[in-house]
């Protein structure tokens, strides 16, 4: 019995949710894309099809852990990874410092992000811009050392020597603020994170800095200052320009000292006052480096609990260290303790630690943290909600929508958030949410990997790139598969298998059992049978591809183990 149909096959893209638990609607999901000494990207090859397909697969496998949010290294010892007007790019891309020829990572990462529905920030090292392992940098002329050798203090620590820009000098802090200015405004990023925004430590060599500028004021607070008005000074260019920018700093993990949590402080050994930064607003969220474990000292519970109680109403998102053995090996009780906590979210180091890692606890798709004081607005809904099966591309699905009406003011339209519904009637949720999509689009693609029902229900959502989304959401759009609906009106005792194709494409066997069994399936051309299939299928209707060609055979034998029995169909 040869039925012509069109069918839905595997796409590896989407698959539906599976519903271990209910998941939080909002809860960023942060890993940080180290590229300093290459630690996670780009690989140690000056190729720049290889680097683009590396960060590729990066970006891929953060989408299917269901991340939402990537900090991407774009600025380290003194180079940088985006075009620049003070800083040459790394060498790591050509393998020459300064390449004007070479392509744009910052410009590709935020665009494989952006596709894939995630939020990228700048991670930006300020203040360090030199580790000795790399030393051969300060013999090039166009390195931070050799233009400014006098903005530059050496520190050496643990038998390592590294080199810090003076933040004690008005040149230094103006000179830093160009530096994230103009990359905050020439790119499409959806934040700015700072890291070594500290001083090395107290017996850091800046007497002569607080000699001619210190005005008398103790040296300690003196330091702090310093900092606090790097950051001032750069969130007020940015609010002007760029309000719905997310500005974070990923800081000591100790604020201050207490029971339980004892170790290098941010406020009294580095001059950090991120709590500071917190409280005047000059910040929207902190990351702070808790790479500790629940037992020992430090203790993470106590050092994030501190965190989030000291928040002033901004966001705290938990830093976790998952380099650590003892760390990666409890990295759920982490996230499920900052749930309890209500952090923001949690966030780790580094990618390359969490690759292989099963997130079981990231089930389900969810939105970064709201930063509501940024921005509140809630976007028009899309409308007309349709499909029809792809011609020519057997097995896959277009949806496709009319754009909603654009408002004058508020925050930006940004994405298309898909659910796929249980039922007609069912409202859309955080576990339904199937797909991110860019909101330059008014169509997707779609295959579903073996499809367990005959009707699927869907619904469109609008969303800001602040995450808001549409109070109202488009017509609930029903989709049916044909050959399951067939299924369902065949006869349960009647064993005999049916084929669907669609032109000379892909074929499918549906198929009825009275209970589990061994299928193999055989082409027969010329008289002769070639296995092309064995597949063990469970009780009740089964739909199985035959993903071969079969295009020169004659017909189709079928056997059931259990029973011995064969079935030929002509072809």
């Amino acid at each position: 019995m040869f039925r012509l149909y069109k069918i839905i096959f595997i796409a590896a893209l989407l698959l539906m949710p599976v519903k271990i638990n209910a998941q939080i609607q909002r809860e960023t999901r942060a890993v940080w894309l180290t590229t300093n000494f290459r630690l996670d990207w780009p690989p140690a090859k000056y190729d720049s099809e290889i680097q683009k397909a590396a960060l590729t697969e990066i970006f891929d496998d953060i989408k299917r852990k269901n991340f939402n949010t990537v900090y991407f290294q774009v600025r380290f010892n003194g180079t940088v990874l985006f075009k620049s007007s003070y800083e040459p790019l790394s060498f790591y891309i050509t393998g020459r410092l300064g390449d004007t020829t070479a392509y744009d990572p910052l410009q590709l990462a935020i665009e494989l992000a952006h596709k894939r529905g995630l939020e990228i920030h700048a991670w930006v090292n300020m203040i360090k811009c030199l580790d000795g392992s790399e030393n051969g940098m300060l013999d090039n002329s166009k390195h931070i050392s050799s233009v400014h050798p006098d903005w530059i203090i050496k520190d050496s620590r643990e038998g390592t020597v590294s080199c810090w820009l003076d933040p004690g000098l008005p040149a230094v802090r103006d000179y830093l603020v160009n530096v994230v200015t103009e990359l905050a405004l020439d790119y499409d990023v959806d934040g700015i994170q700072y890291d070594y925004l500290r001083y090395p430590g107290k017996n850091f060599d800046d007497d002569f800095s607080y000699g001619v500028h210190g005005g008398g004021m103790p040296k300690d607070e003196w330091r702090r200052n310093n900092l606090t008005e790097i950051v001032k000074n750069i969130t007020e260019i940015i609010r002007q320009e760029k309000p719905d920018l997310k500005i974070g700093v990923a800081p000591i993990g100790i604020y201050q000292n207490q029971q339980g949590a004892r170790g290098l402080e941010g406020y009294n050994d580095t001059f950090q006052d991120s709590r500071e930064w917190l409280k005047l607003k000059y910040i929207d969220y902190a990351v702070p480096q808790i790479y500790w474990g629940l037992d020992g000292n430090p203790r993470f519970d106590i050092v994030a609990r501190d965190w989030v109680e000291n928040s002033f109403g901004r966001c705290v998102i938990l830093g976790i260290g998952a380099y650590k053995p003892e760390i990666y090996t409890s990295m759920d009780k982490l996230i499920e303790f900052s749930r309890e906590i209500n952090a923001g979210g949690i966030a780790f180091f580094r990618y390359r630690n969490i690759k292989n890692y099963d997130f079981n606890l990231f089930a389900n798709k969810a939105f970064p943290a709201a930063m509501e004081w940024l921005e509140n607005s809630s976007p028009e809904p899309p409308s007309n909600l349709c499909y029809e099966f792809a011609k020519g591309k057997t097995g896959f699905l277009n949806l496709s929508w009319n754009q909603p009406s654009a408002k004058e003011e508020g925050d930006a339209l940004m994405y298309f958030s898909l659910y796929s519904l249980p039922s007609r009637n069912a409202k859309a949720v955080n576990e339904d949410l199937f797909e991110i999509i860019s909101a330059s689009k008014n169509s997707v693609m779609l295959g579903i990997k073996r499809p367990k029902k005959i009707n699927y229900f869907f619904t469109l959502k609008s969303v800001t790139k602040l995450w808001n989304e549409s109070g109202g959401s488009s017509n609930i759009l029903k989709v049916t598969f044909p050959e399951l609906e067939m299924l369902a009106g065949a006869d349960s005792a009647a064993k005999a298998p049916v084929l669907i194709k669609e032109g000379n494409e892909t074929v499918k066997a549906l198929i009825t059992l009275a209970g589990p069994d061994r299928i193999t399936i055989s082409a027969i051309n010329n008289g002769t049978a070639k296995i092309i299939l064995e597949k063990d299928s469970e009780a009740g209707k089964s739909v199985i591809l035959i993903n071969k060609d079969i295009s020169n055979a004659s017909a189709l034998l079928i056997k059931f183990e259990s029973s011995g029995k064969e079935v030929k169909i002509n072809l």
